[in-house]
């Protein structure tokens, strides 16, 4: 046998990355045309398009020409998703605090119309405890009506939140996503590791965001980071227990330390404890493990 003889088909390896390069190109044009419909469809059909060259031109040079349009279509995406997102959510604050303004206006003039007719009845002998009753009975419908108002805006804006899966401080996994990824996780086999670090104490914005960011670039991009609370991170990690503890033990000296924030001033943040567990319900039956406050490296 040739020893430099290998059950390797190069033609075959080829023919398969290329395959999942295509597959993945349109994966990402059906997610952006799916995400944001008022913006990705015309993105979904330009990687579509491209999807469809490359099933019949699959050369070196077309392929690495994809791949600069694939990031700078998905560049281009991103800002205009977000533009249309928030202005979005501007003219529908816009559009409630139009409702309520208006809502109000109206019981304002109500109170000053039941003022006016309570004079016309004194002036014209009718009973005044019927005309009381009936203006008080227009108050309380004004005031109904604005409560209603107010409870259902509260109600959208929950819901709203509730689609949210980012932390609008640090910009990484919110609690409530993560609690369905590690639910999502523990339903498809053993319950996953998961390390959370304790800062020990309030933590500025400013300091939250640097924090979050040097937590995320410690671990692998598969592994979800997430800010648990105010003061804690938790991270979903993918590997095996032990690799865990020695991975937190590593992180937890390189995260505390000194941050210089917005306004100049400085930030000591310690790592109070650390915890690896496999599920969430096992950390409140560990111990946590206390660190010593570390300078981070320059």
């Amino acid at each position: 046998m040739d020893p430099f003889e290998t059950d390797t088909d190069p033609v075959a390896s080829l023919h398969a990355a290329v395959n999942s390069y295509l597959s993945t190109l349109l994966a990402v044009a059906e997610c952006l045309g799916s995400a944001c419909p008022p913006v990705g469809g015309p993105y979904r059909h330009r990687l579509s398009r491209m999807e469809k060259r490359l099933a019949v031109d699959a050369s070196p040079e077309y392929i690495e020409e994809t791949c600069a349009k694939v990031a700078q279509e998905l560049e281009d995406y991103a800002a205009k998703a977000a533009a249309y997102l928030r202005c979005h959510e501007v003219e529908l604050r816009k559009a409630a605090a139009g409702v309520e303004e208006i809502v109000g206006a109206l019981a304002q003039r109500q109170e000053f119309y039941a003022a006016q007719l309570l004079q016309l009845a004194g002036a014209a002998g009718l009973p005044a405890a019927d005309v009381k009753a009936c203006v008080e009975n227009m108050g309380h419908e004004s005031q109904s009506l604005l409560a209603q108002m107010r409870g259902k805006l509260a109600a959208v804006e929950q819901r709203l939140s509730e689609f949210e899966i980012t932390d609008p401080v640090t910009g990484l996994t919110n609690r409530r996503e993560m609690e369905r990824r590690i639910r999502a996780a523990s339903a498809g086999g053993p319950a996953p590791v998961l390390i959370r670090f304790d800062l020990g104490g309030p933590v500025p914005d400013d300091a939250a965001r640097q924090v979050g960011a040097r937590v995320a670039s410690q671990f692998r991009y598969n592994d979800l980071v997430c800010r648990w609370s105010e003061r804690e991170f938790l991270v979903l990690f993918q590997g095996p227990l032990d690799v865990a503890q020695v991975r937190s033990a590593q992180v937890a000296p390189w995260v505390a330390g000194r941050y210089l924030l917005d306004n100049g001033e400085i930030a000591d943040i310690r790592i109070a404890h650390v915890q690896v567990a496999t599920g969430l319900d096992r950390f409140d039956a560990l111990p946590a493990t206390p660190t010593e406050p570390a300078a981070a490296p320059a």
